[in-house]
């Protein structure tokens, strides 16, 4: 069998041996930060905890605007376009990003008192995050162009040896430093990988480049960059907008305990995500086919397939947050349940963001996440100050389920511009399944405080799996091959 294996790989061509590994490298990524959660959460102290996860998210807003989020879809754009100049080009996003950083920290330090306000963070602390945004952007150029040349081999060697060093060197900066520099030693040590990258890619660039600058490449590339910021500073607020709002109405305590339950409820996105990216070269394949009814069978045995998976991570919610974290963060599995339901949603959506990509419609995609943002940012606002931090997880996974039944009805447009009649997916099951969900959340939270059932439970739901597992795994294997 090994033999087999190893044959079959020698055989796949260079495109689907990179995208094996660059699978493989996601999913150790992965596992690293989900290995050293636990260590994190027992040098941080509560407060700590919450203030290193508040940086994370203003971070990931911050990053977004200062650079445009130029190393993402444009520089992958530019790079198509400009297949003799990757090098010039590389070399000239990465001076225009550095120009970005430096004008938008000119502006920081005019503004930093009201920003610092505003975010509730040291000017220490937002001038590293502005070397965090720039450094981790350049290195990102890099890593994009070796996805490009299919270069797999240095980019694990990269992306794997920066995880790996930030981690060891953060568990050691956190438990050394005093507590109050535990949260800035955290933040150093996951950069200086980084920056220490940025030099040799910076290098590498300069060395196979002759262009440092071309007005008409900058231009385009704020022109694409700048429209497409709402889309994304829309996604990153419908994930972080709520850890910034429990600072800002409650304390970095709740923002901790909420943040722990985040993770552990997104521990099977990367599910999701591996499940999608093998679903939509089949999609497509039907679609170009006009195999349109064969679909609906398959995504309802995947989208029960996530339900399911989802409910049994409800029902051992005790069990994660205990491995996780530290009793300080017992509250936190109040919060699993319904963000976990949000996985469910999220995932529903993005069947339905599949289609709509298809046929050309991405202006539907930003409608929906900008709609679903502001929804999100407007609940928290109201429900937050009155129920507390617990029912922001509430208003996440309604702003999950309402992106889905928004991003379904888009879908429909965009089939009937298509002139596409037939059904693509079953709304009655979708409909069921999305009850389904949130029934599993109410049983879960019901079990919580009784042991002995809910290990019945567990018992009951693992026989079930088995038995159903072929069914299951037949839909799985259908997806595998290209219709």
């Amino acid at each position: 069998m090994l033999d087999k294996l190893l044959s079959k790989y020698r055989a796949m061509p260079l495109p689907a041996k990179a995208g094996v590994w660059f699978t493989i490298c996601a999913i150790v990524q992965r596992g690293i930060s989900v290995i050293s959660m636990p260590i994190f959460t027992r040098l941080f102290s509560t407060e700590e905890y919450g203030a290193y996860n508040l940086y994370t998210s203003w971070f990931m807003l911050f990053g977004l605007v200062i650079t445009l989020n130029l190393q993402q879809e444009v520089f992958n754009k530019g790079l198509s376009d400009h297949v003799e100049e990757r090098p010039e080009y590389s070399t000239s996003q990465a001076i225009l990003i550095t120009l970005l950083v430096l004008a938008f920290y000119a502006v920081y330090l005019l503004l930093s008192g009201a920003i610092n306000a505003m975010t509730g963070m040291s000017t220490l602390l937002t001038s590293l995050m502005f070397v965090d945004v720039w450094s981790s952007s350049i290195v990102s150029l890099w890593l994009a162009r070796r996805r490009f040349d299919y270069a797999y081999k240095p980019l694990i060697a990269v992306t794997l040896g920066i995880s790996f060093v930030s981690v060891v060197l953060g568990i050691f900066a956190v438990w050394v430093a005093p507590d109050e520099w535990k949260v800035v030693a955290r933040v150093v040590s996951n950069l200086l990988p980084f920056f220490v990258a940025v030099v040799f890619v910076l290098a590498s660039f300069v060395k196979r480049s002759c262009c440092l600058f071309n007005r008409e490449w900058w231009r385009n590339s704020v022109r694409m960059g700048v429209p497409l910021v709402p889309h994304y500073a829309s996604q990153v607020l419908l994930n972080q907008a709520d850890k910034i709002l429990i600072s800002w109405f409650l304390d970095n305590v709740k923002v901790a305990i909420y943040g722990v339950a985040h993770s552990a409820g997104l521990l099977l996105a990367m599910v999701n995500n591996g499940i999608n990216s093998s679903y939509v070269p089949w999609l497509y394949g039907k679609l170009r086919s006009g195999d349109c009814r064969s679909v609906s069978g398959v995504s309802n045995a995947l989208i029960l397939l996530v339900a399911l998976l989802v409910f049994l991570l409800m029902l051992l919610a005790p069990e994660c947050v205990a491995v996780l974290a530290t009793a300080e963060y017992v509250d936190a599995i109040w919060c699993i349940p319904p963000i976990a339901t949000g996985v469910v949603f999220s995932f529903m959506y993005t069947l339905f963001v599949n289609v709509e990509i298809y046929y050309g419609k991405a202006g539907y995609v930003a409608t929906a996440s900008i709609l679903s943002a502001v929804a999100n940012i407007a609940l928290n606002l109201i429900v937050i100050p009155v129920f507390g931090y617990i029912s922001s997880a509430y208003v996440t996974a309604a702003c999950y389920l309402g992106t889905a039944v928004l991003h379904y009805h888009f879908m429909k447009r965009a089939l009937k511009d298509a002139g596409i009649i037939c059904r693509i997916y079953d709304a009655r099951f979708i409909a069921f399944a999305v009850v389904l969900t949130c029934a599993f959340a109410a049983i879960s939270l019901g079990l919580y405080t009784v042991g002995a059932w809910r290990y019945a439970f567990i018992a009951a739901f693992l026989i079930g799996l088995l038995v159903f597992r072929k069914r299951l795994y037949r839909s799985i294997k259908t997806i595998r091959t290209k219709g």
